[in-house]
């Protein structure tokens, strides 16, 4: 995405949300803007580290010198396997499991097959752009949005509804209760792999959320879509990972890949079979089946690996990542915890309500400010007058999807029409509330 001007805007059609983004970072580096995609800290030394084994590990095997080879579909059996562990879901197969150049290409790529059969998208708000700007681009129609209530605001047309689940959303940090009515045509979960430091003994793997959404849905009229958390993100590598069992699906995703990129991306496939099996080592150890040291797969998962003394295999069987990562995301914990005493000793000044937050780790907070605005589109001006007067970027509610009706018929009572992001460092808290107590003025 980069920045461009409102004539270039209206020519290329973008959805409301992304021309109210377009608007606010006119004129500065998109990089600096789109950035916060991961928290503010250096990725977890251990995670680099790992991954730059493996990029030795394809080279070893031949797999980045060419376009296809044995292990591909050794991958997919890898990473089915390792999901329907993690997940509880022993239906899911090799043929199942799709890489994917993050979440991002996954909602492009499903909206393309939802809009070709006539389908509605009903998503919740806020949202993450890319389902309104993929349903724009495919044109397919937005019914309806829904609030953490499950309230809904939209019209029931005569075509099939795809219901969008983000667990637990992105923006608010709170799994949001689904909408009556909405039928179940299609569904969409989209998560992550969120590994959370958690108090107590020992470590625990917070996907509780997901694990439930996913435990009773209909895979073939369903898909799920994972990617890194702001704790494990490394923006660069683009990883994620589509699930699905619906036929038609499967057979446009398998054409999408053959006419766009032919070969599968080893490095992507590799790193995605690494969250996974994190994902299932960190389970078994928060339910002490495995002890501290152990190896990072579990046993009982068959790896079916093309040889018996495969690198890959070896790298995630053989490693010590699960401690070194409970360490480094204890620590960010630390980070998180020493922001929001920040913020709680100097923002209710201000208005604004700290007290019922906790640490978190894997996600964003994004605080609602209250600043009086009239709606969406004046939080917007104002947001954009306080990020080019005093360089602090803040995030007007147009950004996060809808438009001015779904937003004022869902919040008008609450009226979050800015948040700023409160992952940051401390430092960088500190010159928040300073820019902040000047601009609530």
């Amino acid at each position: 995405m980069t920045a461009c001007r409102e004539d270039v805007v209206a020519e290329i059609s973008d959805a409301e949300c992304v021309v109210a983004y377009r608007r606010l970072r006119d004129g500065v580096r998109t990089t600096r803007q789109i950035g916060y995609g991961r928290n503010m800290y250096p990725a977890a030394p251990e995670l680099v580290a790992r991954i730059r084994g493996l990029v030795t590990t394809l080279f070893e095997q031949q797999r980045m010198t060419d376009y296809s080879t044995e292990f591909d579909g050794a991958d997919r059996q890898l990473i089915s396997a390792l999901v329907r562990e993690w997940l509880g879901r022993p239906d899911i197969e090799p043929d199942d499991v799709f890489v994917m150049a993050g979440s991002t290409e996954a909602i492009s790529v499903v909206t393309g097959y939802l809009a070709g059969r006539g389908y509605g998208y009903v998503l919740p708000l806020p949202c993450y752009y890319a389902f309104e700007q993929s349903a724009k681009r495919w044109g397919m129609p937005v019914h309806a949005h829904y609030n953490g209530d499950g309230v809904l605001h939209g019209t029931r047309p005569d075509s099939p509804w795809a219901l969008v689940d983000i667990v637990p959303n992105g923006v608010t940090g709170r799994r949001f209760r689904l909408p009556d009515g909405t039928g179940d045509d299609f569904r969409v979960i989209d998560s992550v792999f969120q590994v959370s430091a958690a108090p107590g003994p020992g470590p625990a793997v917070d996907d509780r959320h997901l694990l439930d959404a996913v435990r009773g849905v209909d895979l073939g009229r369903s898909c799920v879509m994972l990617t890194a958390s702001k704790d494990l993100s490394v923006p660069g590598l683009r990883a994620g990972l589509l699930i699905t069992r619906e036929p038609g699906l499967r057979r446009y995703l398998e054409a999408d890949r053959f006419e766009r990129c032919y070969a599968l991306n080893p490095l992507s496939t590799s790193v995605i079979a690494l969250y996974v099996a994190l994902m299932c080592a960190r389970a078994a150890r928060a339910k002490g089946a495995v002890a501290p040291g152990h190896p990072l797969v579990p046993p009982e998962v068959a790896l079916g690996r093309p040889t018996a003394d495969d690198p890959l295999a070896r790298l995630l069987w053989q490693s010590p990542i699960v401690d070194a990562l409970d360490r480094y995301l204890n620590g960010m914990a630390r980070h998180y915890q020493a922001v929001l005493d920040i913020y709680r000793n100097r923002l209710p000044p201000l208005g604004i309500d700290v007290a019922f937050r906790c640490p978190e780790t894997g996600y964003s907070l994004f605080l609602p400010l209250p600043v009086r605005v009239e709606g969406p589109e004046g939080a917007v001006e104002w947001c954009n007058r306080v990020g080019r007067e005093a360089g602090l970027k803040l995030n007007p509610a147009a950004i996060f999807g809808g438009s001015d009706a779904p937003w004022t018929a869902l919040y008008d009572c609450t009226r979050p029409w800015a948040r700023f992001n409160c992952s940051v460092a401390e430092p960088d808290a500190v010159g928040t509330v300073d820019i902040l107590a000047t601009a609530l003025r």
